[in-house]
C-alpha cells in the first residue's frame, strides 16, 4: 500500500523562490545582452551561471516535498521522494513509536529548506537518526530498526501502523537488505563518480575563464586585429575582434560534446574512457586560453 506524507508547510514557498530566481536570471540575461561587451556583462552572466546549483538544489528539495510517500509490502517499507527511494527491510523493524519528540534530530540548516526534515545518514548504524518526514519529530512516527531510527510522517498514521503490522505478521517472501536506490539514469550514472563530476566542473570553469578573459579585454581591443600569422610572423588574416568569440564557442562545444560522450561511456561502465573525454575537454580549454591570450596581447 502507498501512504502519502503530510503536506510540507513550506513546499509552495519553495515553488515561489524558484520562480523568483528564474525571473531574476531572465532579467540579468536581458540586461547583459543589451549591454556592450565588458566586465559587467561577464559578471551578469557569471551570476546567472552561479545561480544554477542553487536552483537545482531548490528544485530537488521542493520536488521531494511534493513527492514524499511511503510504500509497504510484505518485504519492506520503501521511502520514496524525488528520484530516490530508501528500502527498509520489514523484518528489521523492532518498535513503532508515535510522537517522536524525545528524539534529538540533526539540526536542519538552510540547505535543507523547504523540506528540513529529510536527511538519511550516509553510513547507517543502530544509533543513526534518519529523517524522512515533512514535519518535526513530535508530529511523526518513529520506526526503530537494526539500521537506526527512521522518522516518518504519514498522513494516515493509524492506517500506516495497522498495515505495517499486518504485513509484518504475514512474513517476508524474500530477504531484503537496506538500500538507497536512485531511480533516474543520470543520477545512477554520475551520482557516485566524484572524480567525473570534478572533471566536468573544471571543464565548465574553463569555458567561463575563456569568456571572462575575452569580455574583460574586449573594450580595450582594436576593432580589427590579426588572427593568423605566417611562418615569418607576419599577419596574413585580419578580422573584426568579435571573431574571438569563436574560441569561446569552440571551448563550450568541446565541453558539451565531451560531456555527453563521457556520460554515455560512463553509463556503459567505461569509466576510464569517460574520464579521458572529460579530461580532454579541460586540455582543449587550456590550449584555447593560451591562443586567446596570444591574440589579445
Amino acid at each position: 500500500m502507498v501512504f502519502a506524507a503530510k503536506p510540507a508547510p513550506a513546499r509552495w514557498e519553495g515553488v515561489a523562490v524558484i520562480v523568483w530566481i528564474l525571473l531574476i536570471d531572465l532579467l540579468m540575461v536581458v540586461w547583459a545582452v543589451r549591454r556592450p561587451i565588458d566586465l559587467l556583462q561577464f559578471l551578469l552572466f557569471l551570476l546567472v551561471v552561479l545561480s544554477f546549483p542553487v536552483l537545482i538544489h531548490l528544485v530537488y528539495r521542493t520536488w521531494a516535498a511534493f513527492t514524499l510517500e511511503y510504500w509497504i509490502d510484505r518485504n519492506a517499507v520503501t521511502l520514496r521522494w524525488a528520484h530516490l527511494q530508501q528500502v527498509i527491510p520489514l523484518q528489521s523493524v523492532r518498535e513503532i513509536v508515535q510522537g517522536a519528540s524525545w528524539l534529538e534530530a540533526p539540526k536542519a540548516g538552510l540547505l535543507r529548506w523547504p523540506l528540513p526534515f529529510l536527511h538519511i545518514a550516509a553510513q547507517p548504524s543502530a544509533q543513526s537518526i534518519h529523517l524522512c518526514a515533512t514535519r518535526s519529530p513530535s508530529e511523526c512516527i518513529a520506526l526503530k530498526t537494526d539500521a537506526g531510527i527512521y522518522v516518518l510522517s504519514p498522513s494516515d498514521e493509524t492506517g500506516f501502523i495497522e498495515t505495517l503490522q499486518d504485513r509484518y505478521r504475514l512474513g517476508a517472501t524474500q530477504t531484503i537488505q537496506p538500500a538507497r536506490v536512485r531511480r533516474t539514469w543520470l543520477a545512477s550514472t554520475l551520482g557516485a563518480d566524484r572524480q567525473g563530476l570534478w572533471l566536468l566542473g573544471i571543464g565548465m570553469v574553463g569555458v567561463l575563464l575563456l569568456f571572462a578573459v575575452l569580455t574583460i579585454s574586449f573594450p580595450d581591443l582594436p576593432d580589427v586585429l590579426a588572427v593568423r600569422y605566417n611562418s615569418q610572423g607576419l599577419p596574413v588574416e585580419i578580422r573584426e575582434k568579435t571573431v574571438l568569440f569563436r574560441l569561446v564557442f569552440i571551448g563550450l562545444l568541446a565541453w558539451a560534446v565531451n560531456a555527453v560522450g563521457g556520460v554515455w561511456l560512463a553509463s556503459q561502465r567505461y569509466q576510464t574512457a569517460a574520464h579521458m573525454l572529460w579530461g580532454g575537454a579541460i586540455v582543449v580549454q587550456v590550449f584555447l586560453l593560451l591562443a586567446l591570450i596570444s591574440l589579445i596581447t
